[in-house]
């Protein structure tokens, strides 16, 4: 878990800015573990709150590592103005530091 952690020492985050301005703030959650030193819980990952959304608007949360390339993680419609996207796991992101941003769909 700290592994993969250290791997993606710098996640930086991207908010492109777009005609409804809706924007992301990444959250990065610790696996618990016990005194013993033996974890439990869910794993180690991150997940994003989303604001300023347009209802009833689909939204794409992506990813890329150099900013010329931009892949789907997750298609988002909402019909609130805020959410939380899915969680990931270390293990299911990039390998190497990566950036993240959400636009609209179509």
């Amino acid at each position: 878990m700290l592994k993969n952690m250290k791997k993606i020492i710098f996640f930086l985050l991207v908010c492109i800015a777009s005609t409804n301005a809706a924007s992301l703030e990444l959250k990065v959650m610790q696996q618990k573990v016990l005194p013993n030193g033996n974890a439990y819980g869910l794993e180690s990952g991150i997940y994003f709150e989303l604001t300023d959304l347009e209802p009833f608007v689909m939204y794409k949360l992506q990813y890329s590592e150099d900013l010329k390339k931009w892949t789907d993680m997750v298609h988002l419609g909402t019909y609130q103005m805020a959410m939380t996207s899915p969680y990931y796991t270390w293990n299911e992101l990039p390998p190497s530091k990566c950036f993240f941003r959400i636009v609209v769909a179509w």
